[in-house]
């Protein structure tokens, strides 16, 4: 499920402000997070961003968006307590992967993927989104702030043509998604990565 980032030093106006918290009011469906051994909290900081889980109605809904099957390899950038990479295993039957830089998360993403019997589908990564390699991903699912989706634009359109991208809050640009949803405040977008058009 989905890394929820906000930067930890970043002047946000306020209608972003607003916005952002509007994409995360699903999070108040979950009172507690974590387990006996580690306990996250809501907006925590984090390298530079702070975590924001993502609902699991808007998780259901982005893998559902991307026609996730058990034949799909799943990335998730930026996985937080590994909700969405759980959720593709569990729910849809695919590979998963999950890449969280925080180390505490990541374990608990781990134990969590232990405790919903999905261990052998799916694998968390401590490390950088921005280092990592994801590129057999069929499908990539980020929760990440706008300057951050602009950021992995070019590295996402290198990516095999047709794979699925999906962005819980946040756009990419001039990169218009293929279909969008919404869920009460919250917005989803997804894109199909093109075929490369070159020549005349």
């Amino acid at each position: 499920m989905r890394v929820r980032h906000l930067p930890s030093t970043l002047w946000l106006p306020p209608l972003l402000c607003a916005a952002l918290l509007a994409a995360a009011a699903g999070a108040q469906d979950f009172p507690q997070y974590g387990d006996e051994l580690y306990r996250p909290r809501l907006r925590q900081p984090g390298k530079d961003v702070m975590w924001l889980p993502t609902p699991d109605a808007m998780v259901e809904r982005m893998l559902s968006m991307a026609k996730t099957t058990s034949a799909d390899v799943v990335y998730d950038l930026g996985a937080g307590d590994g909700r969405l990479p759980i959720a593709a295993a569990q729910r849809f039957g695919a590979t998963a992967v999950g890449i969280e830089y925080d180390r505490e998360l990541a374990s608990l993403a781990r134990r969590s993927a232990e405790r919903a019997g999905v261990a052998g589908k799916v694998t968390i990564i401590q490390g950088d989104i921005f280092k990592e390699d994801f590129s057999r991903a069929t499908v990539v699912t980020l929760y990440l702030l706008p300057d951050l989706n602009q950021q992995l634009r070019p590295q996402l359109l290198e990516m095999k043509p047709g794979t699925r991208v999906v962005s819980h809050a946040w756009d990419m640009g001039e990169w218009e998604p293929d279909a969008t949803q919404r869920i009460g405040e919250s917005e989803a977008f997804l894109w199909i990565v093109p075929a490369r058009v070159e020549g005349r």
